[in-house]
């Protein structure tokens, strides 16, 4: 079965390659099918910052 899981970086949070680098090393027996990564940008009272987003799809190993 296909499964998703979305990972967010904002100003506030670890980078997202070590958030999945962290949750892949959790799940050993996931088989990672592909990664989609996006970014926005956006602007605040004193600064312009940018946000990520990754969509992990992902396979359970069938037993």
């Amino acid at each position: 079965m296909i499964k998703t899981k979305i990972f967010k970086e904002g100003l506030e949070d670890p980078s997202i390659d070590k958030q999945i680098n962290k949750w892949i090393a959790k799940h050993p027996d996931y088989i990672i099918v592909d990664v989609k990564l996006g970014s926005s940008l956006y602007e605040t009272d004193r600064a312009t910052c940018f946000a990520y987003s990754a969509l992990v799809i992902y396979r359970e190993y069938e037993k």
